[in-house]
This record gives structure tokens, C-alpha cells and sequence, in this order.
């Protein structure tokens, strides 16, 4: 059982609990800087759990290499975020990210029904995730 499993259960988007809990607090939604850095230090550690749920090296290389780069892309993304071209470069690196999703999917070495399963909840919520935080970023001018 993975120790997400009772944050998870009725998860709706991140990005939207943190804008509902700045608007709580402030009255007002967080920028999108703030809803960015939020929702990206979130997905680092379910990347983690995808690690340790599929037995690491018995994800196979390839899924462990996906993996290694989606924690780089993750890392990229959130020192982006701050930056001044932050908004322009995020929806790139974060395209990047959901290309690798499937991939990572179609990597995995595991045969147990149980544990793809989990790995696909959770790719499925970083994929949400993402969708969401898109939506959340400025348009470029």
C-alpha cells in the first residue's frame, strides 16, 4: 500500500485546493507563480512513490531513466517558475513532462496487475496535474 493511498483517495487537483485555500486566506486566488511552485514540489514525491511502488530496478532501465528524467524536468520546471521568462518556458518543459507519461507506461516491467495499477493512478494524477497547472499559467502576450 503506498503511503499516498489515503491522500489520494478523493483527490481533486492540487492547483485547485491551493487557489480555494489562498482565495480562503487572502480573498483573493494565488498568482500563478505560487500555484506553479505548489503543484510541481507536489509531484516530485509521486514520482518517488512510482519508484518505490514498481520495485525500483524492476521497473526495468528504461522506466528507471523515464523516471530519472521526469524528476529533472520537474526540478527544471520548479527553478523555471521564478524566472522572469518562467511563464513562457514552463508550458514547454511541462509538455515534455506529459510526453513521457505514456512512455513511462509502456516501459514498465512489472507484471503484477496490482502494482500497474497504482503506476497508472499516479501517472494519470501527475498528467491531471499538469493539465490543471497549464490552465493556471498566463497566456503569453
Amino acid at each position: 500500500m503506498s503511503v499516498f493511498s489515503n491522500v489520494i483517495k478523493d483527490l481533486k487537483s492540487f492547483s485547485a485546493k491551493v487557489e480555494a485555500a489562498f482565495k480562503k486566506l487572502f480573498g483573493d486566488a494565488p498568482s500563478w507563480i505560487a500555484i506553479a511552485q505548489g503543484v510541481l514540489t507536489y509531484l516530485g514525491p509521486i514520482v518517488v512513490t512510482i519508484l518505490t511502488i514498481g520495485g525500483g530496478p524492476a521497473l526495468g532501465d528504461e522506466a528507471n531513466e523515464i523516471i530519472g528524467t521526469i524528476k529533472t524536468d520537474l526540478a527544471t520546471a520548479l527553478a523555471t517558475v521564478t524566472a522572469a521568462n518562467g511563464a513562457s518556458n514552463l508550458p514547454s518543459l511541462l509538455a515534455d513532462i506529459q510526453t513521457q507519461l505514456p512512455v513511462l507506461l509502456a516501459a514498465v516491467k512489472v507484471s503484477n496487475p496490482s502494482v500497474v495499477a497504482s503506476i497508472e493512478k499516479y501517472t494519470n494524477m501527475i498528467d491531471a496535474e499538469i493539465t490543471a497547472l497549464l490552465t493556471a499559467l498566463p497566456t503569453a502576450a
